[in-house]
């Protein structure tokens, strides 16, 4: 891609010029403040866009208001020759490019022309300035590299800024013994908190084994009770061993003594069943009494005045502690709204020229609607269009003076190169004489034969010539020779009339001879003569034509401009008139006047702003009197402004928390006092069923019951060995007894179990009452909240230590994702861009540094001719600045492929000596068939450091003819 051409309508100081590009390198000089880097921005502003208003990057616009933008034409391999045009338009401007088969596209077939490059993208390769050169010399090894690096492959200084920002970012979140970032913060807080959380769980420690202690109790309760069964039922069967004793001898006793027991009865399986209510009974009755001394102690505790409307209305109030703070900000806003309009307001004054009352009371009731603004615009831009109708009308009256003075001048000049009237006269005669001259010479050769040798031979033979000199004629369109033709044919004709009968003459001879000696041989001479005078005549007529045009037009011109001039004066008086509803009696610039009308605006705006912030101060500052009367009537006290709110708080947390303890010991006594019923009720149910059974046993106390329970039993089995017996005694006829078993030992053991289920009914019983007591220990760990309450808030702790830790892997995915493609951009991209770099360093040093490279921490050195190898850094700024440049030109050539863009250049070799400079410019000489070079530079020793570069003098831009070629 080429650019062959700029056409700038109005840019910056640049207005109506066209720069004509050479076909190689293109040298833009000119002093400083001549409009170079004018011209570079106006190429990447047609081709990328204009910046926005608010942009750091400058729009240009012309200061006259004239036609902004203008023309790039280019030459690219793939498209042909194309036109991109931007003008003003939206905010990039409205683009248009003609392509050269007629068609017309717009941005999207300018991103295609452009292979989709942004502006960032084309500066970071394709232009480079002497500005990007000048820190070189206070980068550090790491800067260095990482500018070279940004600069041999594309879009890593932007992936290098975001590594940079991530690096940062890490360090606010963590460092390893750092105290400030959030992470460092959020640990040493969890830490403190897992401190008191150690403290509080040796507290709650206690409930786990008290826990354990009740299952284990509970295990022990069921195991001792199937000990106690297994013990009952070994009994049993023990009695029913002794039994089988000699019936014979014990059936009268069994009968006799069954007799005096049958009046007792006793309830199915009563003890165990008596056992468990009993059981039952203890813990229900230990749980009633630490319930009872528990609601004893919550009523102690209960405070005796319950504030809760206070609360209500502290809470009420407290709600609107963010409306308190909104009109204190707002209070303060208001006031330094109300100190800055009324600075604004007179700054517009003073700037509007605007003193005194009447003078304000005008400016505020002028109207500045739409309507008067849209009348203003329309009355400038009259006027603007009539300065610029007679600065064109004026252009051109010079215009067509400079060309009548140069049309006149060519008269004169024609005029002198006018023909004598001799000469005139001769060629006015020439036709006539030329005739003469043929037939003297026709005359003269046929007088010259005998008379005996006339014939009709003669007449053919002129008239054979004359048809020859007439065909030749045509053929080589000669006039003079076909007419020539046309005499000799007459010639003949005569000479054939007249034949034999022609007497000869003398006197008429002697006079051809005349004339053929007087002319014969002039010919030439007059047809150029003849020729000579007539190209005079016809220039002096065209010449005369333009000069009447000229005039005619000039008179038009001239009448143009008295009538632009009286439009003009109309414009004028329209535009005072205007202005003077406004206050002012003086035509300003027609630049400044919009913006006289918008201070007129702002100033009504601002004093319109400035009357609603006084009202709305006012009635804030009412607001906060009515709510601190309020606050203080609830607090009781006197308060100032400041500190209300937090004798609010104060008051509002003391009363809350009195209520919060009011409201847990009521919800703790009332589930207590349902627990004491709950339990009361179940004891009273256990009571009467024991009754019941006593009852039912004809027993009033346990060891009754107990006894009734043995002689239950006691009849129970002597009725079982009774019905043994008799069973025995049917079925065998008598008993006979065990060997080896005595009555005394089965006596014993049945002693022996009797003594063990006493010891494990004992043992039931303290273990119910431990089991009680456990239970109760239990319950109050379960009210304490405050171990609640701190693992909370070491889990809220905990989840905002996991959002940090999830910010912090973000960050470092994203730094480790910018290191892997860095190393996978100097393993892939970098070597092929860093070989020709090298190459081209290497060229440009003189053979000084052999090679150009990147070390495996990611910075550059090069290797001397002398074998040493150098950081990037130790070297010279010039050499360092040819690295660089070594570097772009690398890249640039890398992707010509597919990015065949020119380069700019402005002014990076300035701090070369003559040996690197020549290098330099010998290598731009040699790359120039593959890239455009575009060179800016205001130093006019460059001018003659080029070879066959199209010079182009920027001081000359200007007027309408271009730039001028040096």
């Amino acid at each position: 891609m080429r650019i062959e051409k700029l056409n700038i309508y109005g840019f910056g100081k640049h207005e109506n010029v066209t720069v004509d590009f050479g076909p190689g390198i293109t040298v833009l000089y000119g002093l400083n403040e001549a409009g170079k880097t004018t011209i570079q921005q106006f190429i990447l502003h047609i081709l990328f866009g204009f910046p926005q208003k608010n942009n750091v990057l400058l729009r240009y616009e012309p200061k006259s208001g004239g036609k902004y933008g203008g023309q790039v034409h280019l030459v690219d391999e793939t498209y042909g020759k194309c036109i991109v045009e931007r003008i003003r338009g939206k905010s990039a401007g409205d683009v248009t490019v003609y392509f050269e088969d007629g068609t017309k596209g717009g941005e999207v077939q300018l991103n295609t022309l452009l292979r989709q490059y942004d502006r960032a993208s084309f500066e970071s390769i394709f232009s480079f300035s002497l500005l990007q050169l000048q820190g070189f010399e206070k980068m550090d090894e790491d800067e260095l590299s990482r500018t070279l690096l940004a600069s041999g492959t594309t879009g890593v200084d932007s992936m290098l800024q975001l590594g940079n920002r991530m690096e940062k970012e890490l360090g606010d979140l963590f460092k390893k013994s750092g105290r400030v970032p959030e992470m460092n913060v959020k640990i040493m807080e969890l830490r403190e908190l897992e401190i008191e959380l150690k403290d509080e769980q040796e507290k709650v420690g206690e409930y786990a084994p008290s826990i354990e202690r009740i299952r284990e109790i509970d295990d022990l309760l069921t195991e001792l009770r199937e000990q106690e069964k297994e013990l009952m039922q070994g009994s049993q069967k023990l009695a029913l061993v002794r039994q089988l004793l000699p019936l014979h001898q014990k059936k009268q006793a069994l009968v006799a003594r069954l007799s005096q027991l049958s009046a007792i009865t006793f309830p199915v399986d009563g003890i165990r069943r008596y056992e468990m209510l009993a059981g039952k009974l203890t813990e229900a009755e230990a749980s009633k009494q630490r319930l009872e001394e528990e609601v004893a102690e919550l009523l102690a505790r209960m405070p005796e005045q319950q504030e809760f409307e206070r609360i209500a209305e502290l809470e009420t109030l407290l709600a609107k502690e963010t409306e308190w703070h909104r009109w204190q900000t707002a209070v303060t806003f208001e006031e330094d709204n109300v100190s800055q309009l009324t600075s604004s307001k007179r700054r517009l004054l003073d700037r509007l020229g605007i003193k005194g009352f009447e003078a304000e009371n005008t400016i505020f009731e002028a109207d500045v609607s739409i309507q008067k603004e849209e009348n203003m615009h329309k009355i400038i831009r009259e006027l603007t269009e009539g300065d610029q109708q007679m600065g064109f009308v004026n252009r051109q009256l010079i215009q067509v003076e400079n060309e009548l003075a140069d049309t006149e001048t060519e008269i004169s000049g024609t005029e002198r190169t006018a023909p004598t009237i001799k000469e005139l006269e001769h060629v006015q005669q020439w036709p006539k004489i030329r005739q003469q001259l043929a037939e003297a010479k026709a005359y003269v050769s046929l007088r010259g034969r005998s008379a005996g040798q006339k014939s009709l031979m003669i007449p053919a033979l002129l008239v054979i010539l004359a048809i020859a000199f007439i065909v030749f004629g045509f053929i080589q369109k000669e006039w003079l020779i076909i007419i020539a033709g046309v005499i000799v044919i007459g010639l003949g004709i005569s000479l054939y009339s007249k034949r034999q009968d022609q007497t000869p003459d003398s006197s008429k001879l002697q006079q051809m001879e005349k004339i053929i000696a007087a002319y014969d041989g002039n010919e030439d001479q007059m047809e150029e003569l003849t020729e000579r005078i007539g190209i005079y005549k016809r220039k002096k007529e065209k010449l005369q034509e333009v000069f009447m045009a000229l005039e005619r037009k000039y008179q038009t011109l001239t009448s143009e401009l008295e009538n632009a001039y009286s439009n003009r004066r109309q414009i004028e008086l329209e535009l005072a008139n205007f202005l003077g509803l406004y206050g002012f009696n003086e035509i300003p610039s027609t630049a400044i006047i919009p913006e006289l009308f918008r201070m007129i605006r702002e100033v009504q705006e601002v004093t319109r702003e400035l009357n609603d912030a006084v009202l709305r101060r006012q009635t804030i500052q009412q607001q906060i009197v009515e709510r601190l009367a309020e606050a203080e009537k609830i607090v009781r006290k006197s308060a100032p402004k400041e500190a209300i709110y937090e004798m609010l708080r104060r008051e509002f947390i003391q009363l809350n928390e009195q209520a919060e303890t009011i409201k847990s010991l009521s919800a703790a006594l009332e589930r207590k006092q349902s627990a004491l019923k709950e339990t009361s009720s179940l004891a009273n149910s256990l009571l009467e069923k024991v009754q019941a059974l006593f009852s039912e046993a004809a027993a009033d106390t346990e060891e009754a019951f107990y006894a009734a329970y043995n002689i239950h039993q006691e009849a129970l089995r002597l009725k079982g060995q009774q019905e043994d017996v008799d069973a025995q005694l049917a079925s065998y006829g008598h008993l006979e007894l065990p060997d080896g078993v005595m009555d005394d030992e089965l006596r014993i053991k049945l002693d022996d179990n009797s003594a063990i289920l006493l010891s494990i009914s004992e043992r039931l019983n303290v273990l119910i009452n431990d089991k009680a007591a456990l239970v109760n220990k239990t319950e109050r760990l379960l009210t304490d909240e405050n171990y609640g309450r701190k693992l909370q808030l070491f889990e809220m702790k905990k989840s905002e230590l996991a959002e940090l830790a999830k910010k912090w892997s973000e960050r470092k995915a994203i730094t480790e994702a910018i290191r892997r493609t860095m190393s996978e951009l100097k393993e892939k991209k970098l070597p092929e861009v860093l070989e020709a770099a090298e190459r081209l360093f290497c060229e440009l040093t003189g053979g000084n540094y052999e090679s150009l490279s990147v070390t495996e921490t990611g910075h550059f050195e090069v290797l001397a001719k002398s074998g040493m190898r150098y950081p990037i850094v130790e070297l010279s700024q010039a050499t360092k600045e040819q690295a660089y440049i070594s570097l772009r030109l690398a890249l640039a050539a890398s992707i010509v492929s597919t990015a065949p863009f020119p380069l700019m250049l402005d002014d990076p070799f300035v701090h070369f000596d003559e040996e690197r400079l020549s290098r330099m410019i010998e290598l731009l000489d040699n790359l120039q068939n593959k890239h455009q070079f575009i060179y800016f530079t205001c130093h006019e020793v460059m001018k003659d450091k080029w070879q066959g570069a199209t010079i182009l003098n920027v001081s000359e831009i200007g007027n309408e003819r271009g730039a001028m070629v040096i």
